[in-house]
């Protein structure tokens, strides 16, 4: 599939989204950007910073273009990776050493881009790589119709007793298999996705695939959504000294 095929395909899919950082817009200009090609006209390009990617509910899932030329710009790629578990992130880098391409992927990038390599030979690589990526994400928020309404439940009486369907869907620790416990604490701690689907010998994509099941067991939709619902079962109990007298 050429490049010319793959933009028509993605653009096809009503310009989904792309999020880049305000420093790479010269490099991603579509008319003498470096990067100009690799983004328009497909994406919907929007520039934000750091803050803002970490805070915006609608960045989760999108693609997002960082810089990673210092080992800052990869702690800063690596925030991003917590809070955006299952977003593609690419990095771009001006790097001849390899030392910056090493930070990038350490840090959770998905695919970096050299711009001290010929952008013709990154170009296609990475285009079938966000094709698949927003194909895969639209198949797991869309189900076909015919399933949706198969699975439909019947209603029910409203009733003012009724629980909301978020705290329906959250389970309570204990109902949660060992895997998902384990994944639970590790999403809670500073690893990136890739340092998790190391330890537990798994591919990235196997890993990001566990962490979708798990945000959908709990009824969330972003790693800090989880990290804030999940309790804290891990912390002692506080001790109690006395014991309180009951009311009269």
């Amino acid at each position: 599939m050429n490049t010319a095929q793959l933009s028509r395909d993605i653009t096809e899919m009503a310009k989904p989204n792309a999020f880049a950082h305000p420093s790479l817009r010269d490099y991603l200009d579509p008319a003498n950007g470096p990067c100009g090609s690799l983004l328009a006209p497909a994406f919907q390009l929007e520039f934000a910073d750091y803050d803002e990617l970490t805070a915006r509910g609608d960045v989760d899932g999108a693609p997002i273009v960082l810089p990673v030329n210092t080992e800052p710009q990869a702690d800063s790629l690596r925030s991003i990776r917590a809070t955006h578990a299952m977003g593609l992130i690419v990095a771009v880098t001006n790097d001849l050493t390899g030392h910056s391409t090493y930070f990038a992927i350490r840090s959770g990038a998905n695919f970096v881009v050299n711009i001290a390599i010929s952008i013709e030979r990154q170009a296609e690589p990475l285009r079938a790589q966000l094709l698949d990526h927003v194909r895969s994400a639209r198949d797991n928020r869309r189900p076909p119709r015919d399933v949706m309404t198969a699975r439909r439940a019947p209603e029910l009486p409203r009733s003012r007793n009724l629980v909301p369907a978020r705290e329906v869907r959250r389970p309570a620790p204990s109902t949660l298999d060992d895997f998902d416990t384990r994944l639970l604490r590790m999403l809670r701690t500073s690893m990136t996705v890739a340092e998790i689907a190391r330890h537990n010998y798994l591919s990235e994509r196997s890993m990001y695939r566990r962490i979708r099941n798990l945000y959908d067991t709990m009824g969330v939709h972003s790693r800090a959504e989880l990290v804030r619902s999940a309790p804290r079962d891990d912390a002692p109990a506080p001790r109690t000294m006395y014991r309180s007298r009951p009311a009269s």
